[in-house]
């Protein structure tokens, strides 16, 4: 429960501050008291910057002494700040936060080096990583829950927080373990006056999505739209490279499996069966190889986007990014004829009840939300020693001031609060600025506010389920295996993953991974 326990003066700054002390639960372990002092507006900006003190207190609740020198305390000791694969998103964090009179150590690490050692801690204050690690870190309990009263201070404000991140990625089970930084969502580039020039609209399904790559292929029905003759060109582009072969695969199936009346879409989430070798999973591998016939092999995201805005594509599976600017010499040409939209969804989707196929209501959109494919998260630690300063940090870099200043470094985020969709283009390259932009916002905001999402494994144990995987996918593409087959291959290594790892502390960690309790 969230008292107010008076205003503290702070003689170096001059200015009054009003203190709350709310509890800060941690993962499974004891509650710690916490105040939060929240500086008035500086210079007549509308802002506030979020200082969080940790106090234990035993006993009763006691106003705060304003002579408590305690709350007016600079650091000395550096924060230890441990990044997870994003280099540039290291950098910035630390530049932002020392420049605002913190001190941090910042350490970068891969999510592999990380996970093969194995440790018992991370030696860290806090940990920003890959969303899709969340689950593993949780599981490991070497992160902690934050309250709702941390998350709901001026300055923050995770009510602003677009509606899956909010409710899902940064959630396990019914506690919020992590700030966002921005997750990109997978999105359709097409090129508009291709459309226009043959009077197509962009495709609503997958099935629409298949029959225009067919048609897009042919350099005749484009006419002086296509590239010369010695440039290669494709009907689409899709990322196909590393792990983007099986989250590919997930957001194309993500609209078949998720039917609306059914909460398991990769597991069982009773048995811990995969079910990636169901109709779902082979319908979409199916038209993922037959779209992988009229584009090019093995592409990150921003590969494929590099190829489209150079011309060579009718249309892309990807996202726009400023800290990965691709932009081509033509970019005054671009803002004409580019278009870009949410992802394709279905008319129908398959019910595990029924084992059979069947159609949506008109009102539902088809669609369903990959979530954790990309972006990244930011958690106080298990063994954090300077929890205030933790707290403080992460509060401030992905909340109202400095999340958009952040957020827009790194090439694996995006925007994160619907008051940011207005700033979009500071999130794409340059030469999507402009109407592009204001599409890319729309999709976002689309998709993240959707009820309906898949998750793109968020389980420990998940580099080994993403590596069985893209094994399918590799396969099927390469015409070493059918769909199907490929597809019961890594079922049945999924199986012996989740054997390995213990299969009830598995499907604990799934109904969490849920949001739901086990």
């Amino acid at each position: 429960m969230t008292e107010p326990i008076g205003y503290t003066y702070d003689a170096r700054s001059g200015r009054a501050r009003w203190g709350y002390q709310f509890e800060l639960p941690r993962l499974r372990r004891r509650s710690e008291r916490m105040m939060i002092a929240i500086q008035s507006p500086c210079r007549g900006l509308a802002r506030c910057i979020v200082l969080v003190v940790l106090t234990v207190l035993p006993g009763c609740k006691r106003p705060v002494d304003p002579a408590d020198s305690s709350i007016q305390k600079q650091p000395t000791i550096p924060l230890r700040v441990l990044v997870l694969d994003d280099e540039e998103l290291a950098a910035v964090v630390k530049q932002e936060w020392d420049s605002r009179g913190g001190l941090s150590r910042v350490t970068n690490k891969t999510s592999a080096e990380l996970l093969a050692s194995e440790p018992r801690r991370l030696n860290a204050d806090v940990v920003i990583y890959p969303s899709g690690l969340l689950g593993e870190l949780a599981e490991r309990e070497f992160i902690v829950a934050l309250d709702d009263t941390t998350l709901s201070v001026p300055g923050f404000d995770r009510s602003g927080l677009f509606d899956l991140i909010r409710m899902r990625e940064i959630a396990w089970g019914d506690e919020v373990l992590a700030v966002p930084f921005g997750s990109p969502q997978l999105t359709l580039f097409y090129r508009k006056d291709i459309f226009e020039q043959l009077q197509l609209q962009p495709p609503a399904t997958w099935k629409e999505y298949q029959a225009l790559t067919t048609r897009l292929v042919d350099r005749a029905a484009i006419g002086a739209l296509a590239p010369p003759e010695d440039q290669l060109w494709y009907a689409t582009v899709e990322p196909t490279e590393g792990d983007w072969a099986s989250f590919l695969l997930l957001a194309r199936a993500s609209a078949y499996a998720r039917h609306p009346n059914q909460y398991s879409t990769l597991f069982d989430f009773g048995s811990m069966e995969p079910l990636i070798a169901g109709p779902p999973f082979v319908r979409a591998l199916e038209e993922l190889i037959a779209a992988a016939k009229q584009g090019a092999p093995s592409l990150s995201p921003t590969e494929a986007r590099r190829i489209f805005l150079a011309g060579q594509a009718a249309m892309a599976l990807t996202w726009p990014s400023r800290a990965g600017d691709v932009s081509a010499e033509r970019a005054s040409e671009l803002e004409e004829w580019i278009g870009i939209v949410e992802l394709p969804g279905a008319r129908e989707a398959y019910s595990l009840r029924s084992d059979s196929w069947e159609q949506l209501q008109e009102n539902d959109s088809g669609r369903a939300t990959l979530l954790a494919a990309s972006g990244r998260l930011g958690s106080v630690t298990d063994d954090c020693r300077q929890k205030q300063q933790a707290i403080a940090m992460l509060l401030l870099l992905t909340g109202e001031e400095l999340g958009s200043t952040v957020s827009v470094q790194s090439k694996f985020t995006t925007m994160a609060r619907t008051d940011q969709l207005a700033s979009a283009s500071s999130w794409v390259d340059r030469e999507l600025e402009g109407s592009p932009a204001r599409m890319y916002a729309e999709a976002v905001e689309a998709a993240q506010n959707r009820a309906a999402w898949v998750d793109a494994v968020r389980l420990p144990g998940r580099d080994k389920y993403l590596t069985a995987l893209n094994g399918a996918v590799d396969r099927a593409i390469a015409g070493d295996a059918t769909a199907a087959k490929a597809l019961e291959v890594s079922s049945t290594r999924w199986v012996e993953i989740t054997e390995e790892l213990g299969s009830e502390s598995q499907r604990t960690a799934y109904v969490r991974n849920l949001s739901l309790k086990p």
